[in-house]
């Protein structure tokens, strides 16, 4: 909880101070959005460590293969880095390239889960 507090109030100073400068220098601004995205990624990855870590026990206690968890995974990691990716494109005034992102972003998640759905179809056809 302490970690969020954190990273929220450094990303509320850096926005602040993001939205002061816009006018005067827009690129400044972008580099302190950039900065504080940065900052917070970095706080993120401290806390990833346990999440993947409770995964991959998860996936040893349970009867998942890791062929069917480690795209679950990826799909989510490509979720986020795609919007981010989009966010921070559109903080600079390119929608376009955000949107474009956003898509490449799905585009990679459903190429990432093909062994997912290789799985369902392979259990439907043992089925019938």
């Amino acid at each position: 909880m302490e970690l969020l507090i954190k990273a929220v109030a450094a990303g509320a100073a850096a926005g602040i101070a993001a939205l002061l400068i816009r006018r005067s220098n827009p690129e400044l601004s972008l580099v302190i959005a950039l900065a504080a995205s940065a900052l917070v990624l970095v706080l993120t990855m401290q806390r990833m460590g346990a999440v993947v870590e409770l995964a991959e026990r998860a996936a040893e206690l349970s009867t998942l293969s890791p062929a069917i968890l480690a795209p679950v995974l990826k799909c989510v990691g490509i979720g986020v880095v795609a919007r981010l990716g989009g966010e921070l494109c559109r903080d600079a005034g390119q929608g376009s390239v955000a949107a474009s992102l956003e898509l490449l972003g799905a585009v990679c998640a459903l190429y990432t889960a093909i062994p997912l759905f290789s799985a369902v179809l392979e259990l439907i056809g043992g089925m019938t």
